[in-house]
Order: structure tokens, then sequence, then C-alpha cells
């Protein structure tokens, strides 16, 4: 029984070979007979050109005119002659101008004599101080009222109707001490401003032999007292010089 089975088994092996190999022959045939078939009905033109041109069509494009030239450069026509207007007669007399030539002379005539010169009331011009407005243009009217402030006080050199100070108390210089070794003598021109205070404002050297004695005679002046210099009895600031002498005793 067992060998019985197993020989059936290998039969039915065998027919399926066989039938999977007719069945994958036939649909070769098949696919190639529908392949044969397509090539078949495929058409080629005998006498196909080796190129095909295919035509363009393009709208006529306009071209712009020109930048510069009007109307695109077509020439201009020429305009017509201008038509002078005719000047109408005026049936009433021609108006008179009047003439201001006269007027404006006499009125620049006026501003030029009415022309401050700036010469002023200082009692001091030689200073070169001017009083007044020295630019200023006249014009109609009232004279300015404004009140002209009193000119600076100026010292003035003492001779003449100008008296000059008085020492009332003196303060020794002290004496260099590298000059005193030295034994040297010198001299100190102090040129000084004396207010109407009798206070020494301003000094300095205008001369001296030997520049120690220099800061010595201007510390001793500054503290010199002064009657104050006149003018016609009034006190007045005046500028004067002073001469220092250093001098070692023997």
């Amino acid at each position: 029984m067992f060998e019985t089975s197993v020989i059936h088994a290998e039969v039915v092996a065998e027919k399926r070979v066989g039938l999977l190999t007719a069945s994958f022959a036939f649909h070769s045939l098949v696919v190639i007979a529908i392949l044969a078939n397509g090539i078949r009905t495929i058409e080629f033109p005998t006498n196909a050109p080796k190129e095909y041109t295919l035509p363009i069509f393009v709208s006529p494009v306009e071209v712009p005119p020109a930048l510069g030239v009007p109307n695109g450069g077509h020439k201009q026509s020429t305009p017509p002659a201008a038509v002078k207007p005719t000047t109408p007669t005026a049936d009433t007399a021609p108006r008179t101008v009047p003439d201001h030539t006269e007027q404006a002379a006499s009125t620049s005539t006026s501003i030029a004599d009415t022309t401050t010169t700036g010469n002023g009331s200082g009692s001091d011009q030689a200073q070169g101080v001017d009083w007044g407005v020295a630019h200023g243009v006249g014009v109609d009217g009232p004279p300015s009222t404004a009140t002209i402030a009193p000119e600076p006080d100026v010292p003035l050199p003492v001779g003449g109707d100008v008296k000059a100070p008085v020492v009332i108390r003196r303060v020794q210089p002290v004496y260099p001490m590298l000059a005193v070794k030295a034994r040297m003598n010198g001299t100190v021109i102090v040129e000084c401003i004396v207010d109407k205070t009798g206070r020494v404002r301003e000094a300095h050297v205008l001369q001296s032999t030997s520049a120690l004695f220099d800061q010595s005679a201007l510390q001793a002046v500054q503290q010199w007292q002064f009657a104050p210099g006149s003018l016609h009895g009034n006190a007045i600031d005046t500028i004067f010089d002073l001469t220092v002498t250093f001098h070692v005793s023997p």
C-alpha cells in the first residue's frame, strides 16, 4: 500500500510540470502575435523631408519715435505767420508822469546835510575817543535826548598845568643779598600810575642797571602813598617815572 501511494504522487508532479510548460509556451506565442500585428500597422512615409519648417507669424511692431523729436520725427508744418496787432489810438490825452528826479535829489541832499560827523564832545580828543554817532544817518525829527556817558579817567603825564603827586609815605626797598655780597650799586626807573586817592594803581620797570634790583624796587614803590596829582585844583590820575637808587655804604 505504501509503494502505490508514492508512485501516484510522482505521476501527478510530472503532469503539473508539463501543463506549466505548455501554458508558458502558449502565452509566449500570444505575446509575439500581438507584437507582430502592432508592428505591421505602423506606416512610415517614403518621401518625408529631412527637416520641417514651422512658419512663425509675427505681428508688426510700431517703433516709438526718438527722444527729442516731436510728433515721431515727422516734419513739422510751418506755422502761419503771426499777425502784428495794431495799437489802438487813445482818444484821451496821454497821462503825464511826474518827475521824481528833483524830489529825490532834494532828499539825498537833506540826508547828506544831516549826517553826523562823529567829532563829538569828548574832552580828550587826542586819545582817539569820539563821542556821538560816528556812522549814523540824520533823520527828520527832534534831536536825541540820550545821555552820553562821561569820558573814563585817563592818567595824564606830569607837566604844565598837571601837578605831580607828592610822597606821603615812603617804603624803603630791600637790598638784594647777592648785590650786597657783590657790593653792587644799581638804579631802577619805574613808571607809576597814581590814582585820585594817591594809591599806586600800576607800576612796571622801564629800565634798570641789573635785574637783581627790579623786584625789590617794584615791591617797595607799590606800597608808597601819595597826595594825588591835580589839574586846575582837581585831583586826577597821573603817570610819571620814579627812580629808585641802590647804593652800598663803604
